[in-house]
């Protein structure tokens, strides 16, 4: 299995085998090695610290940085940050500030020129973000350096931020080339394919027969990208993060690409990608990872030809359940939608009740921009996860804005009296 990882990683990233482990051989271990003095965080003895003289410092960091390419085993993978913590014990404690300022700073020249020669190479970054992290924890545990190295600490938190932005950058570029074809074209469901559109013409045209990338192809960069950092141990605070801004990323791409092409805005389109989202879904929960809420925009495509004309009580319970799209973006599915040869599609009296309510959501907002600094309205009661009652600005009271829900409850009262 782990093998199989390697290659889909090296295949989907486009790195080199090695750099994901397919030349590693097991470290050999030592049953009569001695125990390892315990590290002295207070002091620096003179064998926890490496001695160098300043003509030999471009050389060494040439070695550690410049050179030095992914490793992967457990006394390896740390080689560049140990070197540099252990260096830079010896400039502070024993040799002058001006040595350790010319080595922090010719350090971090070159991890930069590194980090932006390799800026595509997914394992090369894992490997510097892994490094980086592990030697800002060593200068902050290090009772001397913690205040000696203050600006270069935070030049390596810098450092570390542009690595993950570097990272999920990275992802998103190659997910991007494929997620058209394999998310929202991908038929999943057979027989669609013969489906007519009103006042469209289908142009009939031999298919070639050659494999297409699928939904899987999206969840295999995800397994790879996910695989790359916990082979470098990048820390799981950072790897939950980069991973929950993929998923992220995804389900806004999805729903703003299927929003700007009518293509998508249809009903037998919409069960498929739904149907092809359920993979994403599948993936997020088998690596512990919260799924996005993708169906709120397919669900509202769905359901189009079920609701009669003067069923008013069905489209507010239809809404309800909808509060994470905006009147504005409900809307403009339903003016854009594609409806199948004797399809009805949505009734002209719901269209009337959507720009009543959205009339009355902008209304809302623009009374909230109106009202003077200090007077804006109480805090909306929300739960938390732990099911205790928090307050929420007026704001974030609803994925639609405040007065969302209301005017949904507001208008369906007006019109039930009608």
């Amino acid at each position: 299995m782990r093998t199989r990882l390697m290659m889909d990683s090296a295949r989907d990233l486009e790195v080199d085998l090695g750099n994901v482990g397919m030349d590693d051989q097991p470290e050999p271990v030592d049953e009569f090695e001695e125990e390892q003095q315990e590290f002295d965080w207070t002091r620096c003895t003179h064998d926890q610290m490496f001695v160098f003289q300043e003509s030999e410092l471009d050389a060494i960091l040439d070695i550690v940085i410049t050179k030095m390419t992914p490793q992967r085993s457990p006394s390896q993978k740390p080689v560049p940050a140990n070197m540099m913590f252990l260096s830079a014990r010896y400039a502070h404690y024993h040799a002058s500030p001006e040595l350790l300022e010319k080595f922090l700073v010719t350090a971090m020249d070159k991890i930069n020129d590194v980090v932006e020669t390799y800026q595509w190479d997914m394992t090369i970054l894992a490997f510097w973000m892994s490094n980086a992290t592990l030697l800002l924890h060593y200068l902050k545990k290090d009772v001397g350096l913690v205040e000696a190295t203050a600006e270069f600490q935070a030049q390596l938190a810098e450092l570390i931020n542009e690595i993950f932005i570097l990272i999920v950058r990275d992802a998103e570029r190659r997910m991007d080339k494929v997620l058209d074809v394999a998310m929202l074209d991908h038929e999943t469901i057979p027989g669609f394919e013969d489906i007519t559109f009103q006042n469209e013409w289908k142009i009939f045209k031999r298919k070639a027969q050659r494999a297409k990338p699928a939904p899987r192809n999206v969840t295999s960069l995800l397994s790879s990208t996910l695989f790359v950092l916990d082979l470098y141990d990048i820390h799981s605070v950072i790897t939950a993060q980069i991973v929950s801004q993929l998923v992220y990323w995804l389900g806004a791409e999805l729903f703003n690409r299927v929003m700007s092409n009518r293509k998508y805005l249809a009903r037998t389109k919409a069960m498929q990608i739904r149907m092809n989202i359920s993979i994403l879904e599948d993936w997020a929960r088998t690596n512990n990872r919260q799924p996005e809420h993708y169906e709120g925009l397919l669900q509202w495509l769905q359901c189009f030809s079920s609701l009669g004309a003067d069923d008013l009580e069905a489209l507010v319970g239809t809404l309800q359940q909808l509060k994470r799209l905006t009147p504005q973006q409900l809307l403009h599915a339903a003016r854009r939608y594609r409806p199948e040869v004797g399809e009805k599609g949505l009734p002209k009296s719901a269209i009337k009740y959507l720009e009543a309510i959205q009339a009355e959501h902008a209304l809302q907002r623009e009374k909230r921009r109106s009202r003077p600094p200090g007077s804006s309205a109480p805090p909306t009661p929300t739960k938390a996860s732990n099911g205790q009652q928090t307050l929420a600005p007026p704001s974030e009271a609803g994925a639609g804005g405040w007065g969302w829900g209301q005017a949904v409850r507001q208008h369906s009262r007006v019109r039930g009296g009608q």
